[in-house]
């Protein structure tokens, strides 16, 4: 009995590799995104705590020199969230174009996928089809050979 053999079955696999990549690198960049949301969102609670606590110092009479370094300190913490905010928006950038890369790539493994499964339903086809008519003419043979 014959065997289905796909004759670009190396390019599905390449194709297969090439989707797979992309998604790992998607994957990456979604971790990017994760980590950098937390490092925002570290900054924001420091930021928090730090008024919070210039506000008591204050209400117990803070030195002018000490109120300095925590103005200094929060002005510094707000340039770096502004940072974070803005490589979030570029990180997320990357994300959005990579998952069209994801599906780009998807697709184009899904045309071959159905390429192949069109195929190998053509050639079960005709396997059954030359079976049956193997089998036809051994009922014919067996039939002519009684009369």
């Amino acid at each position: 009995m014959a065997k289905f053999v796909f004759g670009l079955e190396t390019l599905l696999q390449h194709r297969d590799r090439i989707e797979q990549k992309e998604r790992d690198e998607l994957l990456r960049r979604i971790y990017n995104h994760q980590i950098e949301l937390q490092n925002r969102d570290r900054l924001t609670v420091q930021l928090k705590e730090t008024m919070e606590e210039m506000s008591r110092k204050q209400a117990e009479d803070i030195s002018s020199q000490e109120l300095n370094w925590f103005y200094l300190y929060i002005n510094r913490l707000r340039l770096e969230i502004q940072e974070s905010e803005k490589r979030l928006l570029q990180i997320d950038s990357g994300v959005q174009e990579q998952k069209k890369n994801v599906v780009e790539a998807s697709k184009k493994k899904k045309t071959l996928v159905s390429l192949r499964a069109k195929q190998e339903k053509a050639f079960t086809f005709a396997l059954d089809k030359q079976e049956q008519k193997e089998i036809d003419e051994l009922v014919v043979t067996r039939y002519v050979g009684k009369v």
